[in-house]
């Protein structure tokens, strides 16, 4: 009866070649490491802008309308706006009673300024009429006060903490507001939230129309139920659309940049790798002398490989986790930058990388094989 010829294995190799077989895994898992976090970095510069422009619309849709009146059948701006608000409020009335809506709010339409990692954009201010808009609005966004109290009286506004983190170490808060408002308190959210209470003459009056998280009311409908004409609104796909229009560049800025710096990792990595396999000739030439085939010398160095690359992703896994949280830690949460640590679109970038690695590593494997003689044919 013929005996069975044992089969090769990766794990002999591995485990006495500690050293060698660390090196390659080291260089692996900061290979992932350089490639997830260039991802979290890029992919993170419009992050804040879309958490302050576009989140909160999913909550929330704003509708402009001229309430059907004319500025200039009244004898001064200020007896305009005043009316204005009136029949902005009777409007609000009206859309609040409608199914899908949970309140609707009249506010003055400001701005504060948010810095990112690179530029600076703006976040909605939302300005009431009074202190109970502002605490209702407050409960609606699941925020609470952190420090200070709401506002009370006209021009005191509040901001979330990212915010005032945000602007530490500058005075550009309120530039667009003016030294007319004040902030008077702090909230914790996980938006970018300002509001407080509008100042006599703020024009640009609209309504703000409060609903549950992922409803799909139709606002300009609401506002035309209501006996108004809408002639702007926005809501969470409109804000989507104008986010990606103004920021859609940084995808392709942050695919080009991840794919060169892949790429000189890449190198580099394939070079160690190249001489990993490189030092194993010699053996492949002795297990082919004693009767193992080119084929069966392929599989096992193939799985050596493949074994210190699922290595490196598990290792490289817990450094990219650990060097994100560092960089939120110390870096981002202290200027109020918010940015996911888990970032679901590099996986497919490493993933794809990674595949390309091992296809590059077929050319020194096959190099080798071709290579391989018995020792006789050596010592000949």
């Amino acid at each position: 009866m013929k005996k069975a010829r044992s089969k090769l294995s990766p794990w002999p190799y591995l485990r006495n070649n500690k050293v060698r077989t660390t090196a390659l895994i080291i260089s692996l898992s900061v290979f992932m490491l350089m490639i997830y976090v260039t991802n979290y970095i890029i992919g993170g510069i419009d992050e804040p802008f879309k958490k302050a422009d576009v989140d909160p619309l999913g909550r929330l849709q704003i509708i402009s309308s001229d309430l059907g009146i004319n500025s200039e059948e009244y004898s001064s701006g200020e007896e305009f706006l005043k009316e204005a608000w009136k029949i902005a409020d009777t409007a609000c009335e009206k859309i609040a009673a409608q199914e899908g809506v949970l309140d609707c709010k009249t506010f003055a339409w400001q701005y504060v300024m948010l810095n990112s990692v690179i530029g600076s954009s703006s976040v909605d201010c939302y300005l009431f009429g009074d202190a109970k808009d502002c605490e209702e609005y407050l409960a609606h966004m699941d925020g609470k006060l952190l420090s200070g109290r709401m506002p009370e009286k006209p021009g005191e506004i509040v901001v979330e903490k990212k915010l005032l983190n945000n602007h530490r170490n500058d005075n550009n808060l309120l530039s667009y507001l003016g030294s007319k408002y004040e902030v008077v308190g702090s909230v914790e959210s996980d938006y970018y939230l300002a509001f407080g209470i509008t100042q006599p003459g703020e024009n640009d009056i609209c309504e703000l129309i409060l609903m549950e998280e992922g409803s799909t009311l139709d606002g300009p409908e609401a506002c035309r139920k209501a006996g108004y004409d809408p002639l702007y609104y926005q809501n969470h796909e409109t804000a989507l659309k104008a986010h990606k229009d103004s920021l859609g560049s940084m995808d392709i800025v942050q695919t080009i940049l991840t794919s060169v710096s892949g790429a000189l990792l890449l190198i580099c990595v394939a070079v160690v790798l190249s001489l990993h396999i490189m030092d194993r000739h010699n053996e492949w030439c002795l297990l082919h002398s004693i009767g193992f085939s080119t084929g069966e010398i392929y599989v096992m160095a193939l799985k050596e490989i493949l074994i210190c690359i699922g290595i490196a992703l598990v290792v490289g896994s817990a450094l990219s986790w650990i060097t994100v949280l560092c960089l939120n830690t110390f870096l981002y949460e202290p200027v109020g930058v918010a940015i996911h640590l888990w970032r679901p679109d590099a996986i497919p970038r490493i993933c794809a990388v990674f595949l390309i690695l091992i296809g590059i590593a077929q050319i020194p494997i096959w190099n080798g094989m071709r290579k391989i003689q018995t020792i006789d044919t050596i010592e000949s």
